[in-house]
C-alpha cells in the first residue's frame, strides 16, 4: 500500500465534495499522484550497456510532493552539500511557529513561510554579529518543514550552521566556542520582534498582537558536531513529504492505517484516519507554487560564493563524500542486473514490449 494507491482510490471522491474550493496545486497533486508511473504518463526508454538490452518503464510524476520520486533528488543534494561543507563545528537551529499562529498560517501559507524564513534568519545573522557571540557574518542553510510526525499541521524551520564568522572587514576568520553558537533565549526574543513586526506591516487582519508577546517562542539550537549527520538529517527534509510509503500499514473500509515515531517517547505508534482525513493531512502539507524551500543566507549564499571559496581556501577544507556515495550513481537501475541504465526518451505510447512499473 502506497500513497499513491490512496489517491487512486479516493482522489476522485475528495475532489467530487472538496474541489471546487481547493488550490490548484492540491488538485495538480491529486491527479499526478494517481497517474504516477501509469500508462497515462507514457513511457521512458532506457538502455542497459552491461545487458545490451532496451527496457521500458511508465514515467514518474516528478511532482515535488509525490513520495515515490524524490529519493533520487535527495542523494544529488546530499552530494552537493558535502561540497559546502568546513572542518569547523556545526550548529542546527529550529525556529518553530507559535501554535496560535498555524491556523491563520495555514490559509495563507506563502506570506508565513516567507516570513518565517526571513524573521528567523535575521534573528540569527544579527545575534551571531554580537561580539558576545561570533563578532561576525555567518552562513546558514535553511529548510522548511511542515509537518508533525502524525501529519499535524506544525511549521519551522531547520537552520544548518558551520561555527565560524567573517568579521566585516572581511580580514579575519572567528571560530565558535566548543559546543556552543548563541543563547537561545535571546535569539528567541529577536526571532519573535522581527515576525510580529512583519506581520503588522501586513494586512492581514485578526490577530491578537498582545497574546503574542504572553508565550515563549520555540527557538532551539545546538551542536551537532562535524556536520556530516546534521547535513544528512536535513537532506531528508528537502525532497522528503509528509509521510513516506513505507510508514503507511493499510487501507481498508475507507480507513488508512499509519505508524510514526512519538517526539517525546521516541516511540512507533501507530494512527488509523478516515481516508479523507488522511488527505486532508497530506495536502495541508502541499508547498504553494514555485516556493523555494531550501535558502542559503550569508557567506554561503550563492552571490558570497566568492567569500566562500576564500574560507574554504584558508581551511584547507576539501569536497570529499563519505564513502558511501562516492560510487552514486544517477539513473534508473536496470531490472535484470541492477546497474544504472542510459536514458534514451520519453514515449507518449508505450511499446509492444513488455516493460515494468
Amino acid at each position: 500500500m502506497t500513497i499513491n494507491d490512496i489517491f487512486r482510490q479516493y482522489g476522485q471522491k475528495y475532489l467530487k465534495f472538496y474541489g471546487a474550493r481547493m488550490l490548484p496545486s492540491h488538485k495538480k497533486l491529486i491527479h499526478d499522484l494517481a497517474q504516477c508511473r501509469r500508462p497515462a504518463m507514457g513511457t521512458i526508454h532506457w538502455y542497459c550497456e552491461h545487458c545490451q538490452k532496451d527496457h521500458f518503464s511508465y514515467a514518474p510524476c516528478k511532482n515535488r510532493s509525490c513520495p515515490s520520486c524524490q529519493s533520487d533528488h535527495n542523494v544529488k543534494w546530499l552530494i552537493k552539500q558535502f561540497d559546502l561543507k568546513l572542518p569547523v563545528e556545526y550548529f542546527m537551529a529550529t525556529f518553530t511557529l507559535p501554535d496560535k499562529l498555524r491556523k491563520l498560517a495555514r490559509s495563507q501559507q506563502k506570506f508565513f513561510y516567507n516570513l518565517l524564513f526571513q524573521s528567523a534568519a535575521q534573528a540569527i545573522l544579527k545575534l551571531a554579529k554580537d561580539e558576545k557571540y561570533m563578532g561576525g557574518q555567518i552562513g546558514i542553510i535553511g529548510i522548511l518543514h511542515t509537518w508533525a510526525r502524525n501529519l499535524t499541521f506544525h511549521p519551522h524551520v531547520h537552520f544548518l550552521i558551520p561555527g565560524l564568522a567573517v568579521s566585516d572587514d572581511q580580514k579575519k576568520i572567528v571560530f565558535s566556542k566548543e559546543h556552543f553558537l548563541v543563547y537561545a533565549p535571546n535569539l528567541s526574543k529577536i526571532f519573535r520582534a522581527i515576525f510580529v513586526k512583519g506581520l503588522r506591516q501586513s494586512n492581514i487582519t485578526g490577530i491578537d498582537f498582545n497574546t503574542l508577546f504572553e508565550t515563549d517562542w520555540v527557538v532551539d539550537v545546538r551542536s551537532v558536531g562535524s556536520g556530516q549527520k546534521a547535513i544528512e538529517y536535513t537532506a531528508k527534509y528537502v525532497f522528503k513529504t509528509a509521510i513516506s510509503n513505507q510508514n503507511v500499514l493499510s487501507c481498508k473500509n475507507g480507513m488508512v492505517t499509519f505508524r510514526y515515531q512519538d517526539y517525546q517517547s521516541k516511540e512507533m505508534k501507530t494512527m488509523r484516519l478516515p481516508a479523507f482525513e488522511f488527505m486532508r493531512r497530506f495536502l495541508q502539507h502541499v508547498l504553494p507554487k514555485g516556493f523555494q524551500k531550501v535558502r542559503y543566507y550569508g557567506i554561503l549564499h550563492p552571490k558570497r560564493r566568492l567569500l566562500f571559496n576564500i574560507v574554504r581556501l584558508l581551511l584547507h577544507a576539501t569536497f570529499s563524500p563519505p564513502e558511501k556515495y562516492k560510487n552514486y550513481q544517477s539513473g534508473c537501475p536496470c531490472p535484470v542486473c541492477g546497474e544504472k541504465m542510459i536514458f534514451i526518451e520519453r514515449l507518449r505510447a508505450p511499446p509492444m514490449e513488455v516493460y515494468w512499473s
